[in-house]
C-alpha cells in the first residue's frame, strides 16, 4: 500500500484544526469515481468586467486623476450650467438629477418651465426628495416619449417605479412647457400648461417632505422660472439652484488660491468641456484629493493647456502643508500644447493632493490632466494590486465592456493616443468615462491574466443611441471585429497595427448587445438575424452569444423570451446569455430555483434547430457583500457544475467597484485609491476555482440540506494539490443551515483513497464581511478530514462553504 500523502501545511498542526460535533445522523454519500455524469467547462468560472462605478476609469486602469478630461460637472450629475438665466443640461445620460431646496419642505407648489432641446425622451420634475433613493418625480415624456407618470423611489423597494395613474403624451423638442406640481399631505397634483394632468393620493409609504429638483432621462433640456411656494402663498425659493449660481470646477476638483475657475466648451481638446483658471495674481488653480503616492514610485504624465500665463504653471503633490513634489511648466500659448509631468514624491502619502495652478496674472484652459505611477506603467498601465486581484481568480474568460455600458459604447472612441480618445456619450454609474481603457487595453489585460476575451457589441438600440440607421452599427461592429481579428493589411487591421499591435488578437467570443428586453423578443431576434451573418462575413470562426432572459420566471423576460430567441435564432448562435440577480436572503433556495430554470431552457434548446447551443450565465450574483453572497456563490457554482452538459460559461457582476459607489454593493473586488478587499463571493469563487475538476461524477445518497457536487481530475488537472498525487476527487458543498452537518463520503470504484484535505469558509454569521480595514475577516481555513479506508469523514460548520479533496496515486 503506498504511503499516505501529507496534505496540510507543515506549520499547521492537527491540534489547530476545528473539531465540530453534529447532533443529527451524518449525511452519507457515495462518490462513484468511475461514473462520469457530465463535463464541466472551466469557463463556468469566467468573469465580467463592466465600466461601472470606477471599476476601470479610476480603478483597474492606473490613471490617478479622476475626471481628467473635465467632462463631468460637479452639480447633480450630467452637464449642468447656467445660460441667460436658464438652467441647461447637455448630457444625454439616463437618470440625471439636480435636487435643491430645503429637505424640511412639506406642503408646497413647485412651478417651472421646461424645454427639450435634443434626444429621445422628455424631462423629470422632482419633489419631496428625501434622498438619492427616496423621492418622487414626474416623468414627462418617458417610456420612449409615449406617456407621463409619477414615479416613486424608496430605498426599501429598490428601483423607482410608477405610482398612480399615467397619461398618454409626448414632449416636443423646442417647445416650452409650463409645469406645476402641488403637494398637500398625501395628495399630489400635476398640471401641464395650466391643465390638470395627474391627480393622485399616495398610500402610507409616500414621502411627507423633501426638496425639489429638475432632471432628464436620455435627454438634453433647459429649465427656467423655477419657483417654490407654500400653500399659503409664501415664496420658499425663486431663482437658480445654489450649486449653479456661481461657476465651479469640474467634479472631483476644487478651486484654491485667489482667482476664478469655470467649466466651458470653448474649443475643448477632445470632448465637450475643458477647465478654465483665471488668476488675478499670486497663484490660483484647481486641486484634487485623495491620491495615494509612494516614495520611490514616481508619477508621470502630462496635461494640455492653452491661454496666457506669463508666469507659467505649477503642478505639485502635497500632503497637508507639506510639498511632496513640485514642477514648474513653461508659459502656454494660444494653441493647445502638451506639457510633460514627472513628480517624484519625497515621502509616501495615502491622501495626497494634486494641484495645478497659474502663477501670477493669467488665464488658461486645461484639458487631459493625466498622471500614472511608474508601478502601474510597469504593469502595462494597470493598477498592480487590482490586476493581481483579478489574476488570482484565474478567470478563463472575461466579458467586456458591459452590461448597459456596452449598449452606448462606441469602440472607436477607445483606441489610439489617449488625448485623442472621445468620451463615453453618457454619464452613467457615477462617471463620464474618458475611454482610457479600450479594446487594446482590454486585450492586454486578458493576456496578462491568461483569460479569453469576450466582447459585447452595440447594435444601436434607439433607447441608448437615438435614431441612427441600423446599417451604421452593422458596419461599426464589422469594423470592430476586423480591428480585433483582421490581418495587418486589412482596413482596420492597419489601424490596429498603427496602434502598436500588428498581430491579430483572435477574439473568438462576441455577444450581440446586452439586456435588450426593452426591444421585445421578436425585434431583438430580427436584429440578431441582421447582425450575425454580417459579423461572420468578417470572421466566420467567431462564436456568438445572444441576449437571453433576465430572472427565471415564465414571462416576457424569462422562459418566454428564451423560447422566442431559441426558435428564431438558434441556427445563428452558440450561446444564450442569461442574467439573474438574487435577493440576499434567498442564498439557500435561489441556486436550486435557477438550476431548474437552466434545465427548462436546456429542454427548449434540445428541441431547437441547433441543440448544440449552450447556456451562458453572463450576469449573476446576490445583491450584498456580506456572507450571504458567499453562500449563494458556492451554491450557484455547484449548479453550474451539475449542469455542465448544457451550461458552458459564467460571469458574475459586479467585478470591481470603488467603495464610493452610490449603489450595487455586491462586487467581488472592492477598492479605494489605496487598497482593496475581497467580498465573500470572491473568497468562495476563488476557493472553488482553485479546486476545479473537469468531470462531474455520480453521487448517490441523500445530501440533506447541503448543496453539493463531486468531480474528478487527473494528471495536470490536479496541479493545485500536493505533489505525488495523480488522481483526485473534489467534493464541494454549501451548508446554508444554522446547524453543523456531519458527512461521510465513501469512494466507490477504481480509486484507492490515500489522503484527504478540507478547506472551509465559516465566518459564523450571515452579516460577516470583509472591509478595507479588515480584508481577511472572511477567508478559507483548513479543517479536519478523517480517513477510514475508503470513507472520509468531515463536519461542515453552520452557514459554511467547503471543499474536500480526496487523493489517490
Amino acid at each position: 500500500m503506498p504511503r499516505p500523502i501529507t496534505f496540510l501545511l507543515a506549520a499547521l498542526s492537527a491540534a489547530a484544526l476545528p473539531v465540530l460535533a453534529a447532533a443529527a445522523e451524518p449525511v452519507r454519500l457515495t462518490l462513484e469515481a468511475d461514473t462520469v455524469v457530465n463535463p464541466i467547462d472551466v469557463k463556468v468560472y469566467g468573469h465580467f468586467l463592466e465600466h461601472i462605478y470606477h471599476s476601470v476609469n479610476g480603478g483597474l486602469w492606473g490613471e490617478m486623476v479622476w475626471n481628467r478630461s473635465f467632462e463631468q460637472a460637479s452639480a447633480g450629475g450630467g452637464q449642468w450650467r447656467v445660460d441667460n438665466g436658464e438652467v441647461v443640461q447637455t448630457s444625454p445620460a439616463a437618470d440625471v438629477r439636480l435636487p435643491f431646496g430645503d429637505p424640511a419642505w412639506r406642503d408646497y407648489e413647485f412651478s417651472l418651465e421646461a424645454q427639450k432641446t435634443a434626444s429621445a425622451e422628455g424631462f423629470l420634475v422632482l419633489f419631496r426628495v428625501a434622498g438619492d433613493e427616496d423621492f418622487y418625480w414626474v416623468n414627462l415624456g418617458g417610456w420612449g416619449n409615449k406617456r407621463h407618470a409619477i414615479e416613486r423611489g424608496r430605498k426599501d423597494e429598490g428601483r423607482h417605479r410608477p405610482v398612480g395613474p399615467a397619461a398618454d403624451g409626448a414632449i416636443r423638442q423646442g417647445t416650452w412647457y409650463a409645469i406645476r406640481v402641488r403637494c398637500e399631505g398625501r395628495h399630489i397634483q400635476v398640471f401641464l400648461d395650466g391643465k390638470p394632468l395627474i391627480d393622485f393620493t399616495d398610500d402610507a409609504k409616500g414621502h411627507a417632505a423633501g426638496r425639489v429638483g429638475v432632471g432628464t432621462w436620455a435627454t438634453r433640456a433647459r429649465f427656467r422660472n423655477l419657483k417654490v411656494t407654500s400653500l399659503d402663498g409664501k415664496v420658499l425659493f425663486e431663482g437658480l439652484p445654489g450649486d449653479l449660481a456661481q461657476p465651479s470646477p469640474a467634479k472631483f476638483w476644487e478651486a484654491y488660491g485667489q482667482g476664478a475657475v469655470a467649466m466651458g466648451g470653448q474649443d475643448a481638446l477632445n470632448g465637450d468641456l475643458c477647465q478654465r483658471i483665471a488668476s488675478e495674481g499670486g497663484e490660483a488653480g484647481i486641486q484634487q484629493t485623495p491620491l495615494c503616492v509612494r516614495r520611490g514610485d514616481a508619477c508621470a504624465g502630462s496635461l494640455w493647456v492653452r491661454g496666457e500665463a506669463p508666469g507659467g504653471l505649477v503642478i505639485r503633490l502635497r500632503d497637508g502643508d507639506t510639498t511632496l513634489a513640485e514642477q514648474t511648466l513653461p508659459a502656454p500659448t494660444g494653441e493647445w500644447q502638451e506639457r510633460a509631468i514627472r513628480l517624484e514624491p519625497k515621502a509616501s502619502a495615502e491622501n495626497a493632493t494634486l494641484q495645478v495652478g497659474v502663477r501670477g496674472k493669467g488665464a488658461v484652459w486645461l484639458d487631459q490632466v493625466s498622471l500614472m505611477p511608474e508601478s502601474a506603467r510597469a504593469a502595462g498601465g494597470f493598477r498592480p494590486d487590482l490586476l493581481k486581484a483579478i489574476a488570482d481568480l484565474r478567470p478563463p474568460i472575461i466579458r467586456w465592456p458591459g452590461g448597459c455600458f456596452a449598449s452606448a459604447y462606441r469602440w472607436k472612441d477607445g483606441i489610439g493616443p489617449q488625448h485623442r480618445r472621445g468620451k463615453y456619450p453618457r454619464e452613467i454609474w457615477d462617471d463620464v468615462d474618458v475611454n482610457s481603457f479600450g479594446t487594446d487595453e482590454f486585450i492586454a489585460m486578458c493576456r496578462k491574466v491568461r483569460a479569453e476575451p469576450l466582447i459585447v457589441v452595440n447594435i444601436g438600440t434607439p433607447r441608448w443611441n437615438g435614431d441612427v440607421p441600423r446599417e451604421d452599427f452593422i458596419r461599426e461592429v464589422q469594423a470592430w471585429i476586423q480591428y480585433a481579428n483582421g490581418p495587418a493589411d486589412s482596413e482596420w487591421g492597419k489601424v490596429r497595427a498603427a496602434n502598436g499591435h500588428p498581430e491579430p488578437y483572435g477574439v473568438a467570443y462576441w455577444e450581440v448587445d446586452n439586456e435588450t428586453w426593452h426591444m421585445g423578443a421578436e425585434a431583438y431576434a430580427e436584429a440578431v438575424r441582421a447582425f450575425v451573418p454580417k459579423m461572420k462575413e468578417i470572421d466566420p470562426s467567431i462564436r456568438i452569444a445572444a441576449c437571453g432572459s433576465g430572472g427565471y420566471g415564465d414571462n416576457v423576460r424569462g422562459l418566454e423570451w428564451n423560447r422566442t430567441i431559441i426558435e428564431r435564432c438558434a441556427d445563428l448562435i452558440d450561446y444564450l446569455s442569461i442574467h439573474h440577480y438574487e435577493r440576499p436572503d434567498n442564498f439557500a433556495d435561489g441556486p436550486r430555483a435557477y438550476e431548474e430554470f437552466f434545465l427548462k431552457t436546456a429542454e427548449m434548446i434540445a428541441q431547437s434547430k441547433n441543440p448544440k447551443v449552450k447556456i451562458y450565465v453572463s450576469e449573476w450574483n446576490a445583491q450584498t457583500t456580506d456572507w450571504r453572497t458567499g453562500l449563494y456563490a458556492g451554491g450557484l457554482l455547484n449548479a453550474f457544475e451539475r449542469c455542465g452538459d448544457v451550461l458552458e460559461i459564467g460571469g458574475p457582476a459586479l467585478f470591481l467597484r470603488h467603495v464610493s459607489a452610490s449603489r450595487w454593493d455586491n462586487a467581488f473586488i472592492n477598492f479605494d485609491h489605496r487598497t482593496w478587499f475581497p467580498a465573500p463571493n470572491y473568497v468562495v469563487m476563488k476557493l472553488w476555482r482553485d479546486h476545479y475538476a473537469p468531470e462531474r461524477i455520480a453521487m448517490t445518497g441523500d445530501a440533506g440540506p447541503l448543496n453539493a457536487v463531486a468531480a474528478r481530475a487527473a494528471g495536470r488537472d490536479i496541479t493545485w494539490v500536493a505533489t505525488g498525487a495523480d488522481r483526485a476527487i473534489v467534493w464541494k458543498a454549501v451548508n446554508p443551515t444554522a446547524e453543523a452537518v456531519a458527512v461521510e463520503l465513501t469512494v466507490a470504484g477504481r480509486f484507492q483513497v490515500n489522503g484527504a484535505v478540507m478547506q472551509q469558509v465559516a465566518p459564523g454569521a450571515l452579516a460577516a464581511r470583509n472591509t478595507l480595514e479588515a480584508p481577511g475577516a472572511v477567508k478559507p481555513a483548513a479543517a479536519e478530514a478523517k480517513i477510514d479506508g475508503q470513507t472520509v469523514r468531515v463536519t461542515l460548520p453552520p452557514l459554511s462553504a467547503a471543499v474536500v479533496t480526496i487523493l489517490a496515486r
